[in-house]
C-alpha cells in the first residue's frame, strides 16, 4: 500500500481529463475538421444546430464511434476545441 503522500503525487502527475484524447488520438483530426467546419456553418440561419452536442451525436450515430457516452463526447470535444481556439 503506497502512502498517502505518493498517491497524491500520482493523481498530481496524471493529466486530467484527457482519457478520451489519449486512448484515441485519431479522433482528434475528425473532431478538429468538424469543428472547424462547424466555424464555417455557424453564419448560416440554423446556426444552433452546430454544436458540440451535435458533433457528438454525429461521431456517435453516424461514424459508430460508440466508444463512450454522447456526453462523454460532447466534453470531450468542447476540450479538444478549447486547446485548439475552436470554441463554437
Amino acid at each position: 500500500m503506497d502512502s498517502f503522500e505518493q498517491f497524491i503525487d500520482k493523481k498530481r502527475s496524471k493529466l486530467p481529463n484527457r482519457s478520451y484524447e489519449a486512448k484515441y488520438p485519431e479522433h482528434i483530426t475528425i473532431i478538429k475538421n468538424l469543428l472547424k467546419e462547424c466555424h464555417e456553418k455557424r453564419t448560416s440561419t440554423m446556426w444552433s444546430l452546430y454544436s458540440y452536442r451535435s458533433i457528438a451525436e454525429y461521431m456517435y450515430y453516424g461514424l459508430e464511434m460508440q466508444e463512450m457516452s454522447i456526453e462523454g463526447l460532447r466534453k470531450a470535444i468542447s476540450r479538444i476545441a478549447k486547446d485548439n481556439n475552436l470554441e463554437l
